[in-house]
């Protein structure tokens, strides 16, 4: 082949190079907005929206020299209208884009939010035809648009590294996951009902607290999960699949670690006295034991037994305060209709609850 016609054919691929680059959607892209993050309050009548857009540069997580970590990875919107609908119209007239919720990762809810209209709010962002079913829900502790605005020193984007977590096989102990899906569908279903993780800034560590749960009857919000609280509706639903649990022995503290439990939920019937029944199975390993037990049988006995009492009676105390506000989220309900107890709905807050625990532990201690 002549050298003429290896200039042709450079120029030929150079020209096809330069063409093809204006096929990479440049221009589109600049005129989305890509939306990961969504926070929804409720001020005095009037809804806020705000969101999470990446900047250009730090849209794409990666290790490239072209990533500008320097700058912030994400610009915050916040505006408020009359509905969902105006203000997601004029969020798009704020930042001249059209908004693109299809990557959403993550949408925060405040309190006084989901009191009024959750289900419209979450089915209107369930039609947007890109928005995947998978997407998290969340409550702020106070304001969503709070926790959009605060920019933790990350070099990943939010949304990304808190739905990443969130569904990652890690052993959450304080606060558990919910789709968008699974949230509607307990909401329409109206037997199970729904709950939310708590989230807030954690503005000491510059990162973000997820603990604690919100529980609602039906669609609206009727109590609220201390981290311990959440800890014992994890082992009750077996989402706890592994962690930590303290109790106190005459005054002190004995700690356990990797304690596992396997929890079993029945309907027991008899006649007239219907009542749930609980088994709990519990083993861990003994990490903290105080200075000055003695080392004999039946100093871990006592251990063994107070375990069993006090777990018992934590476990009691939250299916009673379930009871006390007619939430379930656990799904005993579904269990009582199964069974074929009539008015299971009247029922449930007044049915009585036998709880049962077994606890084993190792000790791997030399010195105990």
């Amino acid at each position: 082949m002549s050298l003429l016609k290896h200039a042709r054919l450079g120029l030929i691929f150079s020209l096809m190079l330069l063409c093809l680059s204006g096929c990479w959607d440049v221009i589109p892209i600049e005129d989305r907005a890509q939306v990961l993050v969504i926070g929804v309050d409720r001020n005095e009548g009037r809804i806020r929206l705000s969101a999470q857009i990446p900047t250009i540069k730090n849209l794409i997580q990666t290790v490239s020299p072209f990533t500008d970590r320097k700058k912030p990875i994400f610009k915050p919107f916040v505006v408020e209208g009359k509905s969902l609908i105006e203000t997601m119209q004029r969020l798009e007239d704020r930042i001249f884009q059209s908004m693109v919720v299809g990557n959403v990762k993550l949408i925060i809810i405040s309190p006084q939010a989901a009191e009024d209209d959750l289900l419209n709010i979450l089915t209107i962002f369930l039609r947007q035809p890109t928005l995947s079913y998978q997407t998290l829900v969340m409550c702020s502790e106070n304001s969503a648009a709070e926790i959009v605005r605060f920019e933790a020193p990350f070099e990943l984007q939010p949304g990304l590294m808190i739905g990443k977590q969130q569904a990652s096989p890690l052993k959450l102990t304080r606060s558990f996951p919910i789709k968008l899906w699974e949230l509607v569908a307990r909401i329409d279903n109206g037997i199970t009902d729904p709950y939310l993780p708590v989230i807030k800034p954690d503005r000491d560590n510059q990162s973000y607290i997820i603990e604690g749960l919100k529980l609602f009857r039906r669609d609206k919000i009727v109590a609220s999960l201390n981290p311990d609280e959440s800890y014992l509706f994890g082992v009750l639903t077996g989402k706890v699949e592994e962690g930590y649990k303290e109790i106190t022995v005459q005054n002190q503290e004995v700690g356990f670690s990797k304690v596992r439990y396997k929890t079993r939920i029945r309907i027991i019937r008899n006649r007239n006295h219907d009542r749930i029944q609980v088994e709990i199975k519990a083993s861990g390993t003994l990490l903290q034991i105080p200075k000055g037990f003695p080392n004999r049988v039946a100093t871990y006995k006592s251990i063994k037994t107070e375990m069993e009492k006090q777990l018992k009676r934590q476990i009691l105390a939250l299916v009673k305060k379930m009871q006390l506000q007619n939430t379930d989220p656990v799904g005993f309900r579904k269990r009582m209709e199964i069974a074929g107890i009539k008015d299971w709905e009247k029922v449930y807050p007044l049915i009585p609850v036998d709880i049962k625990v077994r606890f084993k532990f190792r000790n791997l201690s030399p010195a105990y």
